[in-house]
């Protein structure tokens, strides 16, 4: 069934319209795709460290109790990339790109809102880029947080990009920022990245699709937002968020100390609501 474009937000359409809103993919997108949850990279990570024998049978039980936990899940990533070392990039490559996933419909319905600025994702693989390259535009350009200096000169022009925020699988020696150590290094000692963060939340609305607002990146990221920019200036944001998860009290709380409204979507079908309001947000272009 098709989403009422009556739900959307009318501020998010005028963004829109407008050409003053960027979406937000997070890890959900991916998982449609096949690739790993938190959880299951954590899992698979270990796994991965006891096939070459880099941990011992203790200190991989210890692991797993830490990774059921998920206010813990930063504190297994440090541990499990120091322990793999040299075989993490190869962890990564193996999983996010020799694992060769395919966009969803999801990613198709993100090409089609052509009036999205650009994209901004944490995630590392290359689904989003596949997707838009998939419909002819083979010169997609897509950055790393190294290259704020680059991102900001497009986004001055209006140009449209992808921005993988945490590093790209493809790149994995310019780093792929995992460890709560990797975020602190992005988000308080890279000035260009600051600025640019500043100049994407304060002058741009933004939709997150995709994106569990509990996952560790996501709320280092709105912490880094919010101790930096006041909630009370700039443009609102968006979250897509299960309306079966969600409490009045929770919605309030998003809009008037984050400044993010939330628009609430059914999990029925494995999200596919998702897909519906990318679509029905299309068809105000």
């Amino acid at each position: 069934m098709a989403f009422d474009v009556a739900r959307i937000p009318e501020n998010l359409k005028t963004a829109y319209r407008e050409r003053r809103c960027a979406v937000f993919v997070g890890a959900g997108a991916s998982m449609g795709a096949g690739l790993p949850s938190w959880e299951k990279l954590l899992s698979d990570m270990l796994t991965e460290a006891r096939g070459h024998h880099l941990v011992s049978d203790s200190k991989a039980a210890g692991y797993e109790k830490i990774i059921a936990d998920p206010s813990k899940y930063l504190m297994a990533a440090a541990g499990l990339k120091d322990d793999l070392g040299g075989e993490f990039n190869e962890f990564i490559i193996k999983t996010f790109i020799d694992s060769k996933p395919q966009p969803t419909e999801l990613h198709k319905a993100l090409v089609a809102a052509q009036l999205f600025q650009f994209v901004l994702t944490t995630n590392y693989d290359t689904l989003l880029e596949k997707a838009y390259r998939g419909t002819g535009l083979e010169e997609v350009p897509v950055f790393s947080f190294i290259d704020a200096g680059e991102v900001q000169r497009r986004l001055s022009k209006r140009e449209f990009f992808i921005l993988k925020a945490h590093g790209d699988a493809t790149r994995p020696g310019n780093g792929v920022v995992l460890t709560e150590v990797d975020y602190r290094e992005v988000l308080y000692r890279r000035r260009a990245y600051q600025s640019l963060l500043s100049t994407i939340f304060t002058m741009f609305s933004v939709v997150f699709v995709g994106a569990s607002m509990t996952d560790p990146e996501i709320k280092l990221l709105l912490a880094y937002i919010a101790d930096s920019f006041s909630p009370s200036g700039g443009p609102s944001h968006f979250a897509l968020m299960a309306e079966e998860e969600i409490s009045d009290v929770e919605r309030e709380r998003w809009r008037k100390d984050w400044k993010v409204q939330i628009v609430p979507v059914s999990k029925a079908d494995n999200f596919v609501e998702l897909t519906e309001f990318v679509k029905a947000l299309a068809t105000l272009s």
